[in-house]
């Protein structure tokens, strides 16, 4: 996910077999343990948290892989296609997106890895509520493609494979005790994919199993449609879009 040119060629063959998507769930994240950029000079983190499924959904939206009317003309408004973001709930508490100097490469260490990761879950938070706005402008009921958004809690997963070789002899033992396996934390991801309450609506997030309102600040719709516009003019600078 790191590599957008990956990335269109993996949509070009979806839309060159002329798939169809029902259920798309957007999971791929990292935690480097110091910042570095991706092949097109961006941030790693910034770029595989959020704006890869940026890159993704444009494709599969315009395309028509993943149903819809406001981008792929091809509504399939009986039988809802569904799109599904894995979040954090450190997104409550990042610091703001600064917009000024959005898309700007950071630097980053072992200590303060995890606050540009909130910030990443912050912008794909605001993202996701902003797409959920644009694919269906009459509102949440009856939704034309449904979109939603979960954190599953603490997960026991090779997210840390990065942590420093002294830290993870230590931090094997609390995750497996303190942590949820895989197969657990699935289980809000399986309830958004398959249950019939979630596939009319729209725009619901999820802390593993309590649907509840995100962050103020990733609701507010104006702070969607500016992180859209700089999402789609970086990517366009970068020759992505």
């Amino acid at each position: 996910m790191s590599d957008f040119d990956s990335i269109r060629a993996f949509c070009d063959e979806l839309r060159d077999r002329k798939v169809t998507l029902d259920v798309a769930v957007f999971n791929a994240g990292v935690v480097p343990v110091t910042s570095r950029k991706n092949k097109h000079g961006l941030e790693l983190m910034f770029a595989v948290n959020f704006l890869a499924k940026f890159v993704v959904l444009d494709r599969l939206l315009r395309d028509g892989v993943i149903p819809n009317a406001v981008y792929g003309n091809n509504s399939r408004a009986d039988d809802p296609p569904r799109v599904i973001f894995i979040s954090s709930e450190t997104h409550r508490s990042s610091i703001p997106i600064d917009f000024d100097r959005f898309g700007e490469p950071v630097e980053y260490g072992v200590t303060d890895g995890v606050k540009y990761y909130g910030l990443s879950k912050l912008h794909l938070t605001t993202y996701f509520h902003e797409l959920s706005r644009r694919l269906n402008p009459e509102g949440g009921a009856n939704a034309d493609v449904c979109v939603h958004a979960l954190c599953p809690g603490a997960v026991n997963s090779n997210m840390a494979r990065e942590a420093p070789a002294w830290l993870k002899p230590l931090l094997r033992p609390v995750m497996a005790l303190f942590f949820q396996s895989p197969e657990k934390a699935s289980i809000p991801a399986d309830y958004l994919v398959c249950s019939d309450e979630m596939g009319s609506n729209t725009g619901a997030y999820m802390h593993m199993m309590r649907v509840k309102d995100s962050s103020e600040a990733s609701m507010d719709p104006d702070k969607g449609r500016l992180l859209w516009n700089k999402a789609e003019a970086l990517l366009r600078e970068h020759d992505v879009l």
